[in-house]
């Protein structure tokens, strides 16, 4: 990396702790220029990719700090007892550094209730301005606030559109199987889920609420 250039102009990729079978799966997600966080047990994620981890945040619950201290990385210790988890210390890590693109991998896919605190870390992240991605072997998904959104097609995957938190408005979807016009979505009927992709780029916007944009494999 240039000397002159920003770190924040970098993304933040966060190896947490949960299960990933399929390693290969995740390297195609990966950029050379990745600065590499570890929240905790996310060590082992991050070594079997490969990764030079350049920062470990964690309480050392489930990886020993000798583990941490052979990475040769820069380690942040957590108490155990805190109201952060592991992920969300790491998310905070990121932005105090200027990181306003996050990557989250093994934040998902094992306990639901880890993937439901990992969906907050998004949204922690996005009303901090930044972009937040959570990804797995077979899902990628993205939290928004109103806007604009080109979807690039993914072959063999479905496009999802669901809200958090609340309902999302003024919902406009073009170029997919499923448009939508003006179309509300509300978090007790899933309107939004597996619509396909057609030959070109899809078009999503909307006024109000947070929307979560999932591309799916079976």
């Amino acid at each position: 990396m240039n000397k002159k250039e920003p770190l924040c102009s970098r993304r933040c990729v966060i190896c947490a702790a949960g299960p990933v079978s399929d390693i290969e799966k995740l390297r195609p997600l990966l950029r050379r220029d990745d600065w590499v966080m570890a929240a905790d047990g996310g060590i082992r994620l991050a070594n079997r990719l490969g990764l030079s981890i350049d920062h470990i945040i964690a309480d050392f619950d489930s990886v020993e700090r000798e583990e941490a201290k052979g990475t040769g990385a820069a380690i942040s210790e957590l108490p155990v007892k805190k109201n952060d988890t592991d992920t969300m210390a790491a998310a905070r890590l990121g932005l105090q550094k200027g990181f306003r693109d996050f990557l989250i991998l093994g934040g998902s896919g094992g306990r639901m209730d880890h993937t439901m605190a990992n969906l907050a870390v998004m949204m922690f992240l996005i009303k901090n301005g930044a972009r937040a991605v959570l990804a797995d072997e077979n899902n990628m998904v993205e939290m928004l606030l109103p806007g604009r959104r080109i979807v690039e097609p993914a072959e063999n995957a479905r496009l999802s559109l669901l809200p958090y938190a609340g309902q999302v408005s003024g919902l406009y979807v073009r170029n997919a199987e499923y448009e939508l016009e003006n179309a509300t979505l509300t978090p007790d009927f899933p309107l939004g889920v597996s619509n396909e992709f057609k030959d070109r780029p899809v078009e999503i916007s909307f006024t109000k609420g947070i929307l979560m944009i999932f591309i799916s494999k079976d």
